[in-house]
């Protein structure tokens, strides 16, 4: 089999889920398969793809519509470009009809929800996207839940289930429990929940805030690490002040080292409103530190987390949300089995090698159908 060159598409801001995918499949130990990535303007993904040693390059938009893209793909001999996210699936509507070879989009969210956070993109972005979306021939889906959502939306084409990967390894640590507790004023005796996402509408960060206040009130050694940055950063801070709970909601901001956090935490909690991530990558990162999940049961969630592993909650009732973080607190001494029991699963259908195969397979289905 000769080896498949594959060029990455996505934005050069990414920070989040859909950057480190991307990331994970560059970092793949297939010898046939080499990846490289185009990214759309500099950013942290594009920097981070440096600090890893894989071949990378930015350029503007315009100049990847007016043909800098094509020149790469012809340069480098790619035989699959594979686009992520919606700008770049807003440039794939210009350049479409001049690829010359395979192109697949990356499904890593509900497309409808990408600019919940701001009316005006909302409403003129998103047709732009779904329009450009629609124009592919393949989909790598990133859950069944995504695929079953393109095929009621009637998009046509070939589509593929790639389920989110990690490297299930001891990881290592870059900062010691006790010195993070130090840092953040955190007893023995508190009792610790984390949520780590970019602060955006569908994360429900409100929800998980007041249900959090809630069980504030009725246990004192309580405490909430929120890491991540986002346009509505300052708005929850004031929500945090005006519930007079800043001692006890700690904003950690962006960090490269979330495990460390994770570690030093007693559960990780997830309030989205959608995911579209099998699983997510913060249940895959809890799970690699053998801690357990609160989790929105959206998406593929339900067949994820069962009651041995993890708690299932409706995101949109904070009394739900609020009831299982005090379910949690009540029986933490059987929360270190249930992480045991989360990471099992996670190594059994979720391991680094079962992404890059699944992946791998996909390509090569690919370029087998468009070859005949």
């Amino acid at each position: 089999m000769f080896t498949i060159n594959i060029l990455q598409v996505i934005s050069g801001n990414d920070n989040g889920g859909g950057g480190n995918h991307v990331l994970n499949i560059c970092k793949n130990n297939i010898e046939d398969m080499k990846c490289e990535i185009a990214c759309i303007g500099d950013g942290p993904l594009y920097n981070k793809a440096k600090e890893a040693g894989i071949s990378v390059v930015s350029m503007g938009l315009k100049d990847m519509i007016n043909g800098k893209l094509l020149q790469l793909i012809e340069k480098n001999k790619i035989d699959i470009v594979n686009f992520h996210g919606a700008k770049s699936n807003f440039i794939y509507i210009f350049i479409k009809n001049k690829i010359k070879i395979p192109a697949v989009a990356t499904i890593h969210s509900d497309y409808r929800y990408d600019f919940l956070n701001n009316k005006i993109k909302k409403y003129l972005y998103t047709p732009l996207s779904t329009m450009g979306l629609k124009k592919f021939n393949n989909y790598i889906c990133v859950s069944d839940y995504l695929k079953d959502l393109l095929n009621s939306k009637s998009f046509e084409g070939q589509k593929y289930v790639v389920p989110n990967g990690i490297e299930l390894k001891d990881y290592i640590q870059e900062i010691s429990v006790e010195e993070l507790k130090n840092r953040y004023s955190i007893s023995k005796e508190d009792f610790v929940y984390i949520m780590i996402g970019r602060m955006h509408p569908i994360k429900n960060h409100i929800g998980l805030i007041n249900a959090f206040y809630r069980l504030s009130r009725e246990y004192e050694n309580v405490k909430l690490f929120l890491l991540g940055d986002g346009e509505l950063k300052e708005e929850l801070m004031e929500v945090v002040n005006k519930l007079n709970i800043k001692d006890k909601v700690i904003f950690i901001g962006f960090v490269h080292n979330v495990l460390d956090y994770l570690n030093a935490s007693h559960i990780s909690v997830l309030t989205s409103f959608n995911e579209g991530g099998a699983p997510p990558l913060v249940v895959l990162e809890s799970a690699l530190v053998r801690k357990t999940v609160i989790s929105s049961e959206v998406g593929d969630m339900p067949f994820i987390i069962k009651k041995d592993n993890g708690f299932l909650i409706d995101p949109r009732l904070e009394e739900d949300i609020y009831n299982k973080m005090k379910e949690a607190y009540l029986i933490k001494d059987k929360l270190e089995e249930m992480g045991k029991n989360l990471y099992n699963f996670v190594w059994k259908n979720y391991s680094i090698e079962n992404f890059w195969g699944n992946y791998y397979s996909a390509y090569k289905h690919i370029l087998a159908g468009e070859k005949k």
